[in-house]
């Protein structure tokens, strides 16, 4: 039984009202994953958005063939998944767990739905995504500039 504290808990429920939470507790799913478990793998269909009960979510990216990145980890009390709610076809990442995880699995459709019906609740959820969108890009934006400033060849310029 999914709680409403479990969700206020959670950076993307805390803002709703108890009334909001009492709408989206029968359309969450729990989902159990084990340690380098893949929940999705970039070019899925973005079907699912989903909140971190506890453990650990790494995100990851193909640069090339061989090479994986490691993009962000979403820790418990955050959510991934956020293609669902940009309208997005496909997951432009993978989501593998790094940490046995218990997730809270809110399918897009049913969600977009309720916040389709509750305007106020659809723009507190749309305006946290906005939040965790700009802070995920300042973030993954410093790690490129660190990444370029380390680079040999950008060293060898001496242009800072």
């Amino acid at each position: 039984m999914i709680k409403k504290s479990d969700l206020q808990k959670n950076e993307f429920m805390k803002f709703l009202t108890d009334e909001m939470l009492e709408k989206i507790i029968p359309i969450i799913d729990v989902m159990e994953v084990e340690s380098r478990e893949i929940i999705f793998n970039e070019g899925d269909p973005a079907e699912n958005f989903y909140l971190v009960k506890s453990g650990q979510i790494l995100l990851e990216q193909k640069i090339s063939k061989d090479i994986l990145v490691n993009v962000s980890a979403i820790e418990a009390n955050e959510a991934f998944g956020l293609s669902v709610l940009l309208h997005r076809d496909k997951r432009s990442m993978a989501a593998i767990c790094n940490e046995a995880a218990t997730l809270f699995v809110i399918h897009g459709n049913d969600l977009l739905n309720l916040m389709e019906k509750d305007h106020t609740m659809g723009y507190l959820i749309m305006k946290h995504t906005a939040t965790v969108l700009r802070k995920r890009w300042v973030k993954r934006t410093e790690q490129f500039l660190r990444a370029l400033k380390s680079h040999p060849d950008i060293k060898a310029l001496d242009v800072l």
